[in-house]
């Protein structure tokens, strides 16, 4: 009889053991850790050169993949009035530009030097970028333009007009910068 007993008893533990042994039917799912991609900047542009007294400076340029871009402009003379444009290419005349009609993908015409700005979500194409002296004297400036990922820290928002009197000033035909 004890014989039997311990034969039920082995049979009782290995029957409640056994199923901790055995794999489980849920499977086990795991979530892959998510990258951010990395910040990617490329200068398409960096220039500088004279900026005459109500004259407008154009800088074409174009973008090979859609992107932010950050513009960074820089002059002289803090007391100097200076606007920021960017547009798409052959888009805006001077007539257009003066009437303030064009489609700007940036306009700051007031901000403190150096003024830097960014346009989101930018296309692939060509481009222009408008620098306006509205002063009452010449001054020189830098200019530097930068395709960044969206990845990458903005510069600032869209700029905008302000009241300081820019646009009331009507400029002379653009010329190359």
């Amino acid at each position: 009889m004890i014989r039997k007993l311990s034969a039920i008893s082995a049979g009782l533990i290995l029957a409640v053991m056994l199923p901790a042994c055995s794999s489980s039917s849920s499977p086990v799912t795991t979530t892959p850790p998510t990258t951010t991609p990395p910040c990617t900047q490329t200068v398409l542009f960096q220039r500088s050169g004279e900026l005459p007294t109500l004259g407008l400076a154009a800088v074409p340029f174009s973008t090979s993949t859609t992107g932010r871009i950050d513009v960074t402009v820089d002059w002289t003379f803090a007391s100097s009035t200076i606007g920021v444009y960017l547009v798409s290419a052959n888009s805006c005349n001077i007539d257009q530009f003066n009437a303030r009609s064009c489609n700007f993908l940036i306009r700051s015409e007031s901000g403190a030097k150096p003024r830097r700005l960014s346009a989101s979500n930018v296309a692939v194409g060509a481009y222009e970028l408008f620098i306006a002296n509205f002063s009452d004297e010449d001054d020189s400036g830098t200019a530097q333009v930068v395709l960044s990922s969206s990845t990458c820290p903005a510069a600032s928002t869209l700029g905008s007009a302000s009241g300081d009197g820019a646009s009331d000033r009507k400029l002379g035909n653009a010329r190359a910068w």
